[in-house]
C-alpha cells in the first residue's frame, strides 16, 4: 500500500518529530477478555477487570514492563532525505 508521499493527499513531511506511545490498556479488548484467566485471585473478588482497577488505583501507581524490541522501518529512497 502507498498511503504516504508523492501522489497522495498525505505527504511524508507530515510524519516528522513524532512520539512513540505505548498503550497501557490494562482492561482493553485483549487484556479485559483474559482477566479471569490471568488474574485468578482478583477475578474471584471483582466481576470485571475495570472493577478491579477502580477498586485500588494505588496498586498500579508503579508498573513496569519488559519491552523485547521496538522496530522502526524506513524506505530506502527516504534515507537520502534525512
Amino acid at each position: 500500500f502507498h498511503f504516504v508521499g508523492e501522489g497522495t493527499d498525505c505527504p511524508s513531511s507530515h510524519f516528522r518529530n513524532m512520539r512513540l506511545v505505548f498503550n497501557l490498556a490494562f482492561c482493553g479488548s485483549v487484556a479485559g477478555n483474559r482477566f479471569w484467566l490471568d488474574c485468578k485471585n482478583e477475578s474471584k473478588k471483582f466481576k470485571t477487570c475495570n472493577d478491579w482497577i477502580k477498586s485500588n488505583p494505588k496498586e498500579l501507581e508503579e508498573a513496569y514492563w519488559k519491552v523485547r524490541g521496538v522496530y522502526v522501518y524506513e524506505r530506502e529512497w527516504e534515507k537520502a532525505w534525512l
